[in-house]
């Protein structure tokens, strides 16, 4: 069972996520005098950080119901534990680092 598996971002790098300019011009940073456009653009990485932390705020943090489950399972004696499978997930989870690492 592998915990987190990490995942290359599927847009194509930092430079997808970085917004093209209009009519190819940089956007200015700083407010121009008697400009009344008060419009924010944000980047599409802005936006996926805050997709994920909307995410983040509606996910438990802990499964309450499936602790009770193991808790009972261990004071049952029926608590399996599969030293290969574990094993098996830890280096699945190295592979994968050391993969994303080398790129």
């Amino acid at each position: 069972m592998k915990i987190g598996t990490p995942t290359p971002p599927t847009t194509g790098g930092a430079e997808a996520l970085r917004p093209s300019p209009a009519g190819g011009q940089a956007p200015s940073a700083t407010p121009r005098a008697g400009s009344t456009n008060d419009s924010v653009a944000v980047s599409r990485l802005a936006d996926l950080l805050a997709q994920g932390e909307r995410a983040m705020e509606t996910t438990a943090e802990i499964d309450a119901t499936r602790v009770q489950e193991i808790s009972q399972a261990i004071r049952d004696g029926r608590f399996h534990i599969d030293p290969e499978r574990i094993a098996d997930g830890l280096l699945a989870g190295v592979r994968d680092f050391l993969i994303l690492e080398n790129r």
